[in-house]
């Protein structure tokens, strides 16, 4: 009896070996861009990769909203949606991008999930990473001001933020802040990569020709097409 359960025991270890070997790591796909973060953390390569992951997801679904597209408009199109609450990541993300989340789901250095919702932990040094090398003044300070005063909430920030969406792919910072706030902390909850509506966005070609330059995506379950607000301006 005992050697039968020692030799099941080193048959489970096998196996469960050779499953491990077959796991593929994660491919890195944007090596190339630069940090986004000021501060050195022992993930920072796959924080990097997070947020590049997610600006390409983001300007891939709203690429179609208008002839005077330009990549910083997926930043205020994702900010209007999210205060409109029509946000539904399985809708924007990639599988990369959902890969990458599974990476960051257990990351116990950024998140706080003692809440109904996960949001990021805003006492951790990941946090004040963020909030202390935002480039753009008033909101850097309207941010340090809410986390000395732990009035810091997703929600509260989003008016502000959409008031310098337009810069926030120039800021490392704020648009790190956007992807792990607004994205991550609810792509990590699909348990399921199937329901991902579009999970290699280079394979979607959206034809101007055939859509009306003014409409959006779009977003979350029986939305109307959103319309990013500076579609058709020249400006």
């Amino acid at each position: 009896m005992k050697t039968t359960f020692l030799k099941l025991f080193a048959i489970a270890i096998l196996i469960t070996s050779v499953s491990c070997k077959k796991e593929t790591p994660l491919e890195f796909k944007h090596t190339d861009k630069p940090n986004v973060l000021a501060c050195e953390f022992p993930k920072g390569d796959l924080y990097k990769e997070a947020v590049f992951s997610f600006e390409e997801d983001i300007i891939n679904l709203f690429k179609g909203t208008g002839t005077n597209y330009t990549p910083s408009r997926s930043y205020i199109t994702f900010i209007t949606n999210a205060m409109n609450n029509k946000i539904k990541v399985e809708d924007i993300a990639s599988k990369h991008s959902y890969d990458i989340a599974q990476l960051l789901k257990n990351d116990p250095d950024i998140w706080n999930k003692t809440g109904k919702t996960t949001t990021l932990d805003y006492s951790a040094p990941f946090m004040d990473c963020i909030a202390n090398n935002i480039k753009i003044t008033d909101i850097k300070t309207t941010f340090n001001a809410l986390l000395s005063t732990n009035s810091m909430r997703p929600k509260l920030i989003l008016t502000p933020l959409r008031g310098v969406a337009r810069q926030i792919q120039a800021d490392g910072s704020l648009k790190t802040f956007v992807a792990f706030e607004y994205f991550y902390s609810k792509l990590m909850e699909v348990k399921d990569p199937t329901l991902l509506k579009n999970p290699t966005p280079k394979d979607k070609i959206i034809d101007n020709k055939n859509n009306n330059t003014n409409d959006g995506p779009t977003i979350g379950k029986d939305s109307k097409p959103l319309k990013d607000p500076h579609a058709g301006h020249n400006h």
